[in-house]
């Protein structure tokens, strides 16, 4: 029988995957996790039993996202052991064929109860910066040009964004130039903090998955956009930065949490932008735009946060 090193290697040689049949690998869940919105993502199975996973990217993903850093920065990630092996990738077609990291082999996508585990956590931040450690990926991602952006796009498009866009907008605006004013360094990073982009092992491994958000950016937007999403409470997130960093650093902190918030306010305007767009009418995106605008929402109006504007 084959090894799985062997059926790595005569899948990226060859067009073996193309010819697997193929079934769909998991359920699409746009609301209130972001699982499979971005792709069809298909299992590929081979006449001989193995398996890879092809993620064929949706046309809605080019609103938001750079395919070919995606691709590229999913083969980082691989030779990193950050993801799943990569065996092929083709940014014509949209597809990035992968490892199958299948409940038989003992791993499972990340949901919110797997990340209550402190030590769980801290793998998902020690992975991210072992990403940060490899080379540039060239192309810068801001999230508050971002923001601009989709506000524009949803503008022109009529999407249904709230009533208090403007406000939420100003406010960012506020963050943006705090921390443009304080400095910033680039470096390689995931940038998505949605935990169903996380795969984890029996064992205790982590994987992170998608990185349709990737590019060059403040490394501390990369861990707030995740500690936003794993923490209810700033007092844990502040324990979790403290492991992560080594030490408890006011201003860095406040720097990543401010990111969250602008993060947040970028997948708000995501999900109202393909609720207004997008073709798949039964995917929740609204729901989940709005889930994000709160989360937005309630930093904004924490009284800490004109503190921590002035504390970066």
């Amino acid at each position: 029988m084959p090894t799985e090193t062997q059926d790595t290697a005569r899948l990226a040689a060859g067009p073996a995957w193309r010819e697997a049949a193929a079934e769909p690998a998991l359920p699409v869940l746009a609301s209130p996790s972001w699982r499979g919105v971005d792709a069809d993502i298909w299992r590929l199975r081979l006449p001989d039993g193995s398996t890879c996973i092809a993620k064929v990217m949706d046309i809605d993903a080019g609103q938001f996202s750079d395919i070919s850093t995606a691709f590229a920065a999913a083969r980082q990630a691989a030779d990193a052991g950050v993801g799943p092996r990569i065996i092929a990738a083709d940014v014509e077609a949209r597809t990035l064929v992968m490892e199958d990291l299948s409940a038989g082999a003992g791993w499972a996508a990340g949901t919110l109860d797997k990340v209550l585990d402190r030590g769980s956590r801290l793998k998902v931040l020690e992975q991210r910066k072992a990403f940060q450690r490899t080379k540039p990926l060239g192309r810068k991602a801001d999230v508050f040009a971002e923001v601009e952006t989709l506000l524009e796009k949803c503008r022109a498009a009529s999407a249904p964004v709230p009533e208090d866009i403007d406000w939420l907008a100003i406010n960012i605006r506020e963050v943006r130039d705090a921390i443009g004013a304080s400095g910033i360094d680039y470096v390689p990073a995931h940038g998505d903090g949605n935990v169903s982009n996380l795969m984890f092992s029996r064992s205790g491994e982590v994987r992170l998955l998608d990185w349709d958000m990737a590019g060059d950016m403040d490394p501390m937007l990369d861990a707030g956009a995740f500690l936003v999403e794993a923490h209810d409470s700033e007092s844990d997130a502040a324990e979790l930065f403290e492991a992560f960093h080594g030490r408890f650093e006011r201003a860095l902190f406040n720097r990543a949490w401010l990111y969250g918030a602008a993060d947040d306010l970028r997948w708000g305007l995501i999900g109202a932008l393909l609720a207004g767009t997008s073709r798949r009418e039964t995917y929740e995106f609204l729901k989940f735009g709005d889930w994000r605008f709160l989360r937005a929402r309630m930093a904004i109006r924490d009284p800490r946060f004109s503190e921590k504007l002035g504390r970066l």
